[in-house]
């Protein structure tokens, strides 16, 4: 642990916001200045464009969540259990639609979803406050963003442009070393390694993307020019397994042919300098090899397949060198091609997982309403208290694949804050005689919290202290020490989010492995819908989810079990199993009611095997499969003239299913 001076100054504006929050509170008379110290911490983030994008997010999610309760409330406040189910409710079904929408405005729709029940809860005793508590929260949020914004904005600001373009420097360059590894001579150890650092630097790209529109830079890339970088570094992993797997495959039949291996070595040169050739030229002669090769047998086949996978491999680099050097420099003018991408990329569908999302729903619910339900037996003065945290904690770590672990460390800095805050309310604050002496004597405790914050293994540790810190302060203009209000709000806010753990536990609760096994679900669904009906998917829509995923995936296979990781690996030659289905379509609707009865038969056949594999019931393809595969092969090769994509299509994926299968003695026996 290392706090430098980055860490200092962020911990220094955090604490001139605060001070700066509860000055203003103050000043106007209001009655929670808490709230607006604890909105500095929660808002700010060591980038300054972060800062901003939650600023705004989080003052219209309290003004959505206000006015929510402001409704239910009144309406409902004779009826206590109706109540809670409604504010119980409005939470899971805010919560739902934010991890449903997967996007910077899910942040919105998570506060609006608990901040209904920060306002709603306490004022259940005095409904007739809820007006007034509503506005003075959104007052107390509207100060807190503000001051964060502005002074992280004015001293010091971390661009997020500037750190996103180092950081595609670095991503690109591993991206090029990796491919340059890839097709080396030789296998190297470290290119698995490199494979999935990539693809957990992938999303990481795609984390620090989400705060861009926000920035402090004159000149920001737009979040489409993001989301085709990110698609383009995405296409390079399967991609490169499938030249890496063409090779070793060429390699075992017989030797790569001499003009083929120079290809590739050339490839190799211009992958590690971008210099050594034109990308133009290798596309080129790239071209001349596949129009000189007319395919006749296995290895054929494989190296035809494999110049396919060149060119493409060449193409989705050097469309990510120009993609990355314009996020770099955003003000120049964009070629051609990345224009066309941007167009491309405007409507990007994601992958959604509703059953999983709903279970948080659920999860949140049951927290809120057992809180609730305590609450009523048994008049708890401090039931609300539970209830609020209940909500917050479930909202806080809806996104995570388990949520627990987290929540069981938000619980432990909770009641580590419980100490320092009896430290300040019995011996320390009833010394304050004015707005200097309490800042001078919150000081030390806010600017050492701030600067570990500053760090990222640090922040899950000290924004729950932070939050216990100051709602246990609870500031106000009058000051008065009640322990027995101290000691019964502590234990409230254990049960709040012993209750969010509990519901959690019982309702959703995935590790890395379960998530990435639900994500192949989900595209194996989707494959079998494509090879049922390959005319009628849209495949812009599939391949956006399918790129999403194979992201996703990425992101969790340094998480993995060594079976899981190798699991996640294979997932990514999924997106080359659904491209080469696609190929397959037939050409028009004439086409389909004509169609080859053969090849029909052989895409209900990959249906039926995805299908299977989604429900649990298979893991491997059945040799019928690679029969009828070897089968359409020959009949191709028959053909005359041979039809290449066709070729391509059912090579690819004979290698997909059946990698170790060799020659075509099935597909002649077949004929």
């Amino acid at each position: 642990m290392k706090v430098g001076l980055r860490e200092v100054v962020f911990s220094a504006n955090c604490f001139a916001a605060a001070m700066l929050a509860l000055y203003v509170s103050f000043a106007l008379g209001l009655e929670r200045p808490f709230w607006a110290m604890a909105t500095v911490y929660i808002t700010s983030q060591p980038l300054s464009g972060a800062v901003r994008s939650k600023a705004v997010l989080r003052l219209l999610g309290t003004l959505v969540g206000a006015s929510a309760a402001v409704v239910m409330v009144p309406l409902l406040v004779g009826a206590p259990l109706l109540l809670s189910l409604a504010l119980a409710g409005w939470v899971a079904v805010c919560q739902f639609v934010s991890l449903l929408d997967r996007t910077p405005r899910s942040y919105l729709f998570m506060l609006a979803g608990y901040t209904a029940a920060l306002v709603g809860f306490p004022t259940v005793g005095h409904p007739e406050a809820i007006f007034d508590v509503a506005v003075l929260r959104a007052q107390e949020i509207g100060i807190g963003v503000t001051c964060a914004a502005l002074v992280h904005a004015a001293i010091w600001p971390r661009s997020v442009t500037a750190l996103l373009g180092a950081r595609v420097r670095t991503l690109l360059a591993e991206a090029e070393r990796w491919v340059a590894d890839a097709l080396a001579p030789a296998p190297i150890e470290r290119a698995d390694e490199e494979r999935r650092r990539l693809a957990g630097d992938v999303t990481e790209l795609h984390v620090m993307a989400t705060h861009v529109p926000f920035d402090t830079a004159a000149a920001r890339p737009t979040r489409a020019l993001l989301s085709a970088l990110q698609d383009r570094f995405v296409l390079l992993l399967p991609l490169v397994s499938a030249v890496e797997d063409r090779l070793g495959a060429i390699a075992v039949e017989g030797e790569v042919p001499a003009e083929v291996g120079a290809l590739v070595g050339d490839v190799r040169a211009w992958a590690s300098d971008a210099g050594a050739h034109a990308p133009a030229s290798l596309i080129a002669r790239v071209d001349a090899l596949s129009i000189e090769l007319t395919p006749a047998d296995w290895r054929e086949l494989l190296i035809a397949n494999l110049l396919d996978r060149l060119r493409e491999l060449v193409e989705a680099l050097d469309t990510a060198r120009l993609i990355a050097a314009q996020t770099i420099d955003p003000g120049a003018a964009p070629p051609q091609r990345v224009r066309a991408l941007l167009r491309e990329r405007r409507q990007r569908p994601l992958h959604r997982d509703l059953p999983l999302a709903l279970l948080s729903a659920v999860a949140t619910f049951a927290a809120i309403v057992a809180c609730c339900g305590f609450w009523i037996m048994t008049a708890w003065p401090e039931g609300a208290v539970a209830a609020m945290i209940a909500a917050v904690v479930c909202c806080f770590f809806a996104t995570m694949d388990d949520p627990v672990p987290a929540q069981r460390g938000f619980l432990i800095w909770t009641v580590a804050s419980l100490p320092l805050v009896a430290l300040y309310l019995f011996a320390l604050l009833p010394l304050v005689h004015s707005f200097e002496t309490l800042a001078l004597l919150l000081a030390p405790a806010l600017l050492a919290a701030g600067a570990l914050m500053a760090l990222p293994r640090w922040y899950g540790r000290m924004m729950p202290l932070l939050i216990g810190f100051a709602g246990g302060l609870a500031l106000t203009n009058s000051f008065t020490a009640d322990a027995a209000g101290f000691f019964n709000g502590s234990v409230a806010q254990l049960a709040g989010v012993a209750a969010a753990m509990v519901a959690t536990r019982l309702c959703r609760s995935l590790g890395a492995g379960a998530a990435l096994r639900r994500l192949r679900r989900a595209g194996w669904r989707e494959l079998a819908d494509l090879a049922a009906r390959p005319g009628r998917a849209p495949l812009p829509a599939w391949r956006s989810r399918m790129l999403d995923r194979v992201g996703l995936l990425g992101a969790r296979v340094g998480d993995l079990e060594q079976g899981d990781r190798d699991a996640g690996m294979a997932a990514l030659r999924e997106l080359r199993v659904g491209v080469n289905l696609a190929q397959l379509a037939p050409a028009n609707d004439v086409a389909k009611d004509l169609g080859d009865d053969a090849l029909a038969a052989l895409r209900a056949e990959i249906a039926a095997h995805y299908r299977a594999r989604a429900r649990g019931d298979v893991a491997a393809p059945d040799t019928a499969l690679l029969a009828r595969l070897d089968a359409a092969i020959a009949t191709a090769l028959a053909e005359v003239p041979a039809p290449r994509d066709r070729l391509a299509a059912l090579t690819g994926l004979r290698r997909n299913f059946f990698p170790a299968a060799r020659g075509l003695d099935h597909a002649r026996a077949a004929a």
